[in-house]
């Protein structure tokens, strides 16, 4: 038996200090990772709050963007609105039904009249003769018929004048998209000067 009284405090004391620099190291090793966490936990903060700015930025951009767009759309709807009201009043004071021919207008230029194509859709004239079967000779139209007269173009033709008048045109025509034949009747009525 050992009758040192001291001998036990070396074994003890190493064994203290063994178990001081282990708990030493462990506090070490715990701060380090605490400073760690720390640093990773601020960088992320730091890139959370940088994506939560860049996210409200584009939030920002994106609402604007709406507001535009829907501004945009209101702009559209009135402007759709106004063509709608524009096309009313256009059909309206020129009907897709009504003969398209305007009055015969006399050229300037012997007997020789025009008619105007006013209407807004192409039309097949399918004879252009005198009104007055008793005056068909003095009416002279040299264009084959039928043929296809489109908005804008015009119909020339001569009416010769006698005392018994002028005889006045009639145009037998249909639109070209549709088979129903009609006939519009015009004076052919030369200006006095």
């Amino acid at each position: 038996m050992n009758t040192d009284p001291w001998a036990w405090t070396l074994a003890t004391t190493l064994v203290v200090i063994g178990w001081a620099v282990t708990f030493a190291i462990t506090v070490a090793g715990w701060i380090i990772t605490a400073r760690k966490d720390s640093r990773s936990a601020k960088a992320a903060r730091e890139k959370y709050e940088a994506d939560a700015r860049r996210a409200d930025e584009l939030n920002a951009t994106l609402r604007s963007q709406l507001d535009a767009a829907r501004e945009s759309t209101a702009a559209l709807r009135a402007q759709v609105e106004q063509l709608k009201e524009a096309n009313r009043i256009a059909i309206s004071s020129n009907p897709p039904d009504k003969a398209p021919w305007g009055d015969s207008v006399w050229t300037g230029s012997g007997s020789l009249f025009s008619i105007h194509h006013e209407g807004l859709r192409k039309v097949v004239v399918l004879e252009v003769r005198s009104a007055d079967p008793g005056m068909r000779g003095l009416l002279h139209f040299d264009h084959t018929t039928p043929f296809s007269c489109e908005p804008g173009d015009s119909i020339e033709y001569m009416a010769i004048g006698t005392q018994l008048g002028r005889p006045d045109v009639e145009i037998r025509w249909r639109w070209a998209d549709d088979d129903t034949e009609r006939t519009t009747r015009r004076p052919s009525i030369k200006p006095r000067f």
